[in-house]
């Protein structure tokens, strides 16, 4: 059986919610809130915010509503740019990697899916720094614009409406991924145990994970992380905040 397999196999149709970004059949999933950006680079939580505009942060809270006053505000917002979309910034990645290294049995061994329609940077170069399947210890590489053949022909996983590459290596290798001379955090990424997987859909400006409810319990405690508890079926997309409509 591939690695990928049971994650092709356990998703939900494109767009079908959290099910479609983390397969099905977890104890539990949690949504990690991407930072907005304070005009000096800081972040800037979900809470504060809420706290600002007199909404409410919820499992489907989704920012544009969240960040729309209640009621005239005379207070200027607390942020400059809106959340990234599609990577969790590297502190934050980092702090949710030492939480999942703790709820595996095979943290040597992970397995990271890159979307394949990442761009490349403005001199024409792209970093990366992982392996393919079997090549040994990550090193780094510099790239063309498009991936080396080793790696751009090397294993994919098919999701609907995605392709991404397969690369394997540490659990602590997730953070060692660049594109456009920014981090770029693994679109998708599980142990080799299949004890939790994680996903940041290129779209959305929040991560989604699955796991055991001892797991999600510890990611939605750390003050390092802003995430809500969510369920599989719970949409995700820009309309889907009934709350702060």
């Amino acid at each position: 059986m591939a690695p990928a397999d049971w994650v092709v196999a356990g998703v939900g149709p494109f767009g079908s919610g959290v099910g479609a970004l983390v397969p099905h059949g977890f104890e539990a999933y949690a949504r990690i809130l991407h930072p907005a950006l304070a005009s000096d680079g800081s972040p800037v939580t979900w809470a504060e915010v809420a706290a600002w505009s007199g909404r409410v942060v919820h499992p489907r809270v989704q920012f544009r509503a969240l960040a729309t006053p209640a009621s005239d505000v005379r207070a200027a917002k607390p942020w400059e740019e809106e959340p990234d979309p599609g990577t969790l910034p590297p502190a934050m990645l980092a702090a949710l990697c030492d939480v999942l290294a703790r709820h595996t049995t095979s943290g040597d061994r992970c397995w990271f899916c890159a979307w394949d329609g990442y761009g490349a940077t403005s001199d024409g170069r792209a970093t990366v720094i992982f392996t393919s399947e079997g090549d040994g210890p990550p090193e780094p590489d510099l790239l063309p614009p498009e991936f080396p053949p080793d790696i751009a022909n090397g294993p994919r996983v098919e999701l609907p409406e995605r392709s991404y590459l397969l690369l394997e290596g540490p659990l602590d290798a997730a953070g060692e991924l660049a594109m456009s001379l920014f981090p770029q955090s693994p679109n998708l990424f599980w142990p080799d145990d299949r004890a939790w997987c994680v996903a940041t859909e290129i779209d959305l400006d929040s991560t989604y994970l699955g796991g055991t409810a001892a797991l999600v319990a510890e990611v939605l405690a750390d003050g390092r992380l802003e995430a809500v508890p969510v369920e599989v079926t719970d949409p995700v997309w820009a309309d889907s905040d009934e709350v702060n409509r």
